[in-house]
């Protein structure tokens, strides 16, 4: 079964927590979204699931053998029927959800604008060179003229450059079709962690990762997770490799008997005053809300770190086109400033 979009974990998450807020069960709950449901096969696992449920099967042990969700939203779906608390789990999860799709729309737009940029420039340098200049060289031809020796060196550096950018562009899509055959034989590695080594792309998804690692550690220490196996769960949700590695060191320090400030401090998890705010937040007995800030505040620099990509690489798009445009403008005023003194 494929798994279900943010955007659908998160309206299903939402939807069924109100329903148990007010009083129905789950199986009815299920009923009613399955009926509602305009996805004909999310409607049929849906399905499926209430009948697991109306077997007797607990509602996390029939969302396991779905495959619809992860695993990690499982067992806190099974938390939240221990506890009782399977409403607030479930707003919560839907929270986590919508902040999920919120991170993957930043990286998509991200990737996507310096593309077009990249593309546009191709095409409209490539009808200048390719249908422009040829019919200008005629006219030059039929008026005995030839161009110049620095014209023809200035087309020569406007066609390189064409060329450096159709290169660039065809890299572009030939690492998003490789991503992709990835994607598809492995489909349990996200795109975050294939673009997490490119150049100007990787600290940008650095950053995303660090908002993603946030919020699933507020998620896990507001469903009553201690704080280390908090951060242990949170390594499973991490998807770039350098922050697994640092969630590790961090879990694994903890298991020393660190606590959760000086551990986030030597793996360099967080920033030195995140850290600084958790640790505060641990002494005054509100290490949740404190953690759930910091939460808020790598939301907030993971959009400035993608402002930050796209006026990086506007300006670096716009500096090419001109130089191509300039180079092919300077190459047909040459030839006409000599025919104009000429006829002077």
């Amino acid at each position: 079964m494929k798994k279900w979009s943010n955007e659908q974990t998160e309206l299903f998450c939402r939807q069924l927590s109100m329903m148990v807020s007010s009083g129905l069960s789950v199986e009815d709950g299920l009923e009613i979204l399955a009926r509602d449901c305009s996805d004909p096969a999310q409607k049929d696992e849906l399905l499926r699931i209430r009948d697991q449920v109306s077997l007797g099967e607990s509602f996390a042990e029939a969302l396991q053998r779905s495959g619809s969700v992860e695993k990690v939203l499982v067992r806190m779906v099974h938390i939240g029927e221990t506890t009782g608390y399977l409403d607030q789990v479930l707003q919560a999860l839907a929270d986590y959800s919508q902040r999920m799709e919120t991170i993957r729309v930043s990286l998509k737009n991200a990737l996507t604008y310096p593309v077009i940029l990249l593309l546009m420039v191709v095409a409209v340098v490539s009808v200048i060179l390719f249908k422009v200049l040829p019919v200008f060289n005629e006219v030059l031809a039929n008026l005995g003229l030839t161009l110049s020796a620095l014209s023809r060196g200035l087309i020569q550096l406007g066609a390189a450059l064409v060329v450096l950018a159709g290169v660039l562009a065809l890299a572009v899509l030939a690492g998003a079709v490789i991503i992709g055959m990835i994607r598809i034989r492995h489909p349990e590695r996200s795109v975050l962690s294939l673009l997490s080594r490119m150049p100007l792309i990787g600290s940008v998804c650095e950053q995303l990762a660090l908002a993603q690692t946030a919020f699933a550690l507020s998620l896990f220490t507001r469903s009553g997770y201690e704080l280390s196996e908090a951060m242990q769960m949170t390594e499973e949700v991490a998807e770039h490799p350098r922050v697994r590695r640092q969630i590790h060191q961090c879990a694994q320090q903890m298991q020393q008997q660190q606590g959760l400030s000086e551990a986030l401090l030597k793996s360099g998890l967080f920033k030195e005053s995140y850290a600084r705010m958790i640790s505060i937040g641990l002494k005054t007995g509100r290490s949740d809300d404190m953690i759930a800030l910091v939460a808020r505040h790598y939301e907030e620099d993971t959009e400035e770190a993608v402002n930050r990509f796209l006026n990086t690489v506007e300006p670096l798009m716009i500096v090419l086109l001109s130089l191509i445009v300039g180079a092919i403008l300077l190459s047909v005023m040459l030839p006409l400033m000599n025919i104009m003194s000429s006829i002077g």
